[in-house]
């Protein structure tokens, strides 16, 4: 394949770092460079020789990213600001405003690279998010009632049967609560930046379906308190719990979460982080 990739195209050369990017986006992924493979190698030329019966063609682009490290690699302050780095109004919550919902928030899709002597946390792999005024206009598109997510990571509401049969729609609470549990498994599961070998808590939600996941979640749930996090991680427990302890009061079904997304943010996610981490003036000395 390599010898099909026209050495003459333009490649398209992205700023480097994070310079050309809005104040706002720095934290979704961005293109380092791309170009187009060779003129002769577009789909519908492949749908000829494969002899199907198709007018429309695209051309193949090959983009080369940023490479990212998963946050999970972080400990202590710096992953707790890494993770609220994303979390923040200058990521998944404009992001969502603007009418991008992600709707897969989880461990894998939490990553970032090292910049000027910190730790720039991204949001990635938007595959499976939805782009809510662009399908607004289009007769018959998704009314983002599909149930989407890593299961061990979605909200209890996504993980009912009448979820998993299309009848409830994706908002914004959802994805709040998946980056409470992102939270929670890697405070509960990663020392020191690696994966515990052995006696890893919560290994169950990842062989269960749906059905199966929501009720070891409503379990842990109620027996939050008696697993402890791993020692480079007992500080943002701390956050884990007054996050869970929201989870917790919504979870039934005689209570409504509110509908404004505002003050899910604040009362889910902003009003249980520390003030050095708002702030972004962390030392890692300490």
């Amino acid at each position: 394949m390599a010898n099909n990739v026209d050495a003459t195209a333009p490649v398209t050369i992205m700023p480097p770092g994070n310079s050309g990017l809005p104040a706002d986006l720095k934290f979704a992924p961005h293109a380092v460079c791309s170009t187009v493979v060779n003129e002769h190698i577009d789909t519908l030329s492949l749908k000829k020789a494969l002899g199907i019966d198709n007018a429309d063609s695209r051309v193949i682009r090959i983009i080369l990213l940023r490479k990212l490290d998963p946050i999970t690699t972080l400990s202590d302050k710096e992953f707790l600001l890494a993770w609220w780095e994303v979390v923040k109004c200058k990521c998944h919550r404009i992001l969502w405003k603007r009418g991008v919902h992600h709707r897969n928030v989880s461990p894998s899709n939490i990553m970032g690279y090292r910049f000027g002597g910190r730790f720039i946390s991204v949001l990635n792999d938007f595959d499976l998010s939805s782009i809510i005024q662009s399908i607004s206009s289009i007769q018959d598109a998704p009314k983002n009632f599909e149930r989407t997510g890593t299961v061990p990571f979605m909200s209890l509401h996504l993980l009912t049967r009448k979820a998993i049969a299309g009848q409830v729609e994706h908002l914004y609470y959802h994805d709040a609560e998946s980056f409470i549990w992102v939270l929670t498994w890697i405070c509960l599961r990663y020392e020191n930046g690696e994966l515990l070998r052995r006696n890893r808590p919560l290994d169950e939600w990842l062989t269960v379906d749906a059905r199966g996941c929501h009720g070891k979640k409503a379990s842990y749930l109620a027996t939050a308190h008696e697993i402890c996090p791993t020692r480079s991680h007992e500080a943002n427990f701390k956050v884990v719990m007054r996050c869970l302890e929201v989870i917790h009061k919504y979870s039934g079904p005689f209570t409504s979460v509110p509908a404004d997304d505002e003050m899910v943010f604040k009362t889910w996610l902003l009003n249980h982080v520390p003030q050095n981490v708002l702030e972004g003036s962390i030392s890692l000395l300490e």
